[in-house]
């Protein structure tokens, strides 16, 4: 990873994304580009109280908000010198934020879980939505106050090629930390079997089969890893609510998943609006 681009809006939830991105950017000697998207809806609320032509307007307020860039990054005290630029845009958020990663060559983007000034919408939710499903980047979403590197990350998976993308991102991204493959299984029908006239030693039965199916495919997927910093839960379950658990009762910092072309299913839509942790999604 070479190029890391992070977006603020000046935020505590965006000062949070600044300084898991630094920390990344440190371990990876990466460069880091800071950007910060003007909406022009808010360039047209702040010409209506202005004398100055748009122009003007667009001008004094990109140096005022390049001179708020310049003073966060110089509060950030990384542990090796790394590349820090500063990038101010005018465009619609998701648009500005492809830009500026076609632009710099972003390998991953980063993202605060919550907005709170002009572009509100600039992380969780329909903004951080369709920036993945209109790119190719990882798009990192964090939560929680980045004071270590990654240490134990959870990494669900259902088998495709995406899983085996999401743990080859995750070990790229923290190779270090522990690795958790998890995968939540479901029979299907399963509690009409017994309207139905299934016995219980029937349904045991098609819950073995089925933990015994996922428990292969996760050891193919782990095939060549196998390690002490690798592991695997294979559990019953819907899946949004097993992640969610898994994350609180194993200690993750990291969810890592993959999503199916330009399309998020609801589980990974369920993880970037509920996790407890911080989520990275891959492509």
């Amino acid at each position: 990873m070479k190029q890391i681009l992070v977006a603020t809006d000046f935020s505590q939830h965006a000062e949070r994304a600044l300084d898991r991105a630094v920390l990344l950017a440190t371990e990876h000697q990466a460069a880091l580009d800071v950007l910060h998207v003007i909406t022009p809806a808010s360039v047209d609320a702040l010409c209506n109280f202005l004398p100055d032509p748009r122009h003007a307007v667009e001008e004094k307020l990109a140096n005022s908000l390049s001179a708020q860039l310049y003073h966060i990054i110089d509060r950030v005290k990384p542990e090796r010198p790394i590349t820090i630029r500063p990038h101010v845009r005018i465009a619609e958020v998701e648009a500005g934020i492809i830009e500026a990663a076609e632009s710099c060559g972003a390998d991953l983007i980063v993202l605060g879980s919550h907005g709170e000034h002009f572009a509100h919408e600039l992380f969780v939710g329909t903004t951080a939505e369709n920036v993945l499903a209109r790119g190719t980047w990882p798009v990192l979403v964090a939560r929680e106050i980045a004071v270590a590197p990654y240490g134990k990350i959870g990494v669900p998976v259902d088998f495709s090629e995406q899983s085996a993308i999401a743990f080859r991102k995750a070990s790229e991204l923290a190779p270090n930390a522990m690795t958790c493959l998890l995968h939540a299984f479901q029979i299907p029908h399963h509690e009409r079997l017994r309207q139905l006239g299934a016995t219980e030693e029937q349904i045991k039965r098609y819950r073995s089969e089925f933990y015994d199916h996922a428990t292969r495919e996760i050891d193919k997927l782990a095939a060549g890893r196998e390690d002490d910093r690798i592991s695997r839960v294979v559990e019953m379950g819907y899946p949004p609510t097993m992640i969610r658990r898994w994350t609180e009762k194993l200690h993750f910092d990291l969810i890592v998943m993959g999503k199916h072309g330009d399309r998020l299913g609801s589980v990974v839509r369920h993880a970037l609006h509920n996790s407890a942790c911080d989520v990275m999604i891959v492509g």
